[in-house]
């Protein structure tokens, strides 16, 4: 065992960020579908709580920490317009560390090109094509791998999939990568009760069932804009939601934040030390949750 065996490597986890539409708003053609209903509720609603003051204030913070990577669980966008696109990549062009993303369902508003909307993100996707998720990201002893459940919805709804194909490549991707401390990161949470049913991964049973039976150390999501904690079903492996990072909210656990977590190698396997932060404008930051993992190396 040499001394890069045992680094820690900084991760900094976040979602749902919301980023201000374009002002003014393009042509109503671009509206005559399900963004209609959506512009409605940013003017009513959404844009009086998400705040970029709370985004920008997570990115300061994230920066103190210094993360060695940023993971970001989706929704980067409010309407999926492909100027939005533009200014999310300018956006995580800059962060104060590499990022990874995968879309969510806001960024998978209506159908759209790839080359012109999430395309536009190749540079934090590992250039991946919306047909050959999911990406996998290798730094140190970390393998990143970046599942899509962003699919084009009915109006009132923001269901997610995956598919028999990406879960079947996600399997031999998981497969691949069992002698790294293997994380996955998807924007619908794979787990009932975390969202309502409209809302959530419409294939999670099958999801659930290709981690569990081939191992991670630890999965991420975005979409319910809670700080959350839970489980793969019938599994050990941590389920991780973070706060929406721009969400003013009265209630604690929806507050903006984002998640530190530090990995480092050990004897037997992953340590994971996860720290919980959140902010708000009135009172600040708060450590909200800090746990501790072991996760064992499957080759022991």
């Amino acid at each position: 065992m040499t001394l890069r065996d045992f680094q820690t490597t900084v991760l900094a986890h976040l979602s749902d960020v919301h980023l201000p539409p374009p002002s003014p708003l393009p042509s109503w053609r671009h509206f005559l579908n399900k963004r209609a209903l959506s512009v409605v509720s940013w003017k009513r609603h959404r844009m009086h709580r998400h705040l970029p003051a709370l985004t920008k204030a997570i990115e300061t913070d994230m920066a103190r920490h210094a993360p060695d990577l940023i993971l970001n669980t989706g929704d980067l966008t409010n309407f999926g317009l492909a100027r939005e696109f533009d200014a999310a990549a300018s956006w995580l062009a800059t962060m104060p560390a590499p990022c990874l993303v995968v879309p969510g369902n806001h960024d998978a508003m209506v159908s759209a090109p790839w080359e012109t909307h999430a395309g536009q993100w190749g540079p934090w996707m590992e250039e991946t094509d919306e047909s050959h998720f999911p990406y996998c990201h290798v730094r140190d002893n970390i393998a990143v791998i970046g599942v899509n459940s962003a699919i084009p919805t009915p109006p009132f709804m923001a269901c997610g999939r995956v598919g028999k194909a990406q879960r079947e490549r996600l399997a031999a991707v998981l497969d691949a990568t069992r002698h790294l401390c293997r994380i996955v990161m998807i924007h619908h949470p794979p787990r009932t009760g975390l969202v309502k049913w409209r809302k959530s991964l419409l294939d999670q049973r099958g999801v659930a069932e290709t981690i569990a039976r081939h191992g991670a150390a630890l999965v991420l999501h975005g979409h319910s804009h809670d700080a959350t904690l839970s489980t793969i079903r019938n599994t050990s492996i941590p389920l991780l939601g973070v706060a929406s990072a721009s969400l003013s909210s009265s209630r604690p656990w929806r507050q903006s934040g984002w998640n530190r977590i530090a990995v480092s190698r050990r004897e037997e396997g992953w340590d994971i030390d996860l720290t919980t932060r959140q902010y708000t404008l009135d009172e600040g930051w708060r450590c909200t949750r800090r746990r501790n993992w072991v996760i064992r190396d499957e080759q022991h």
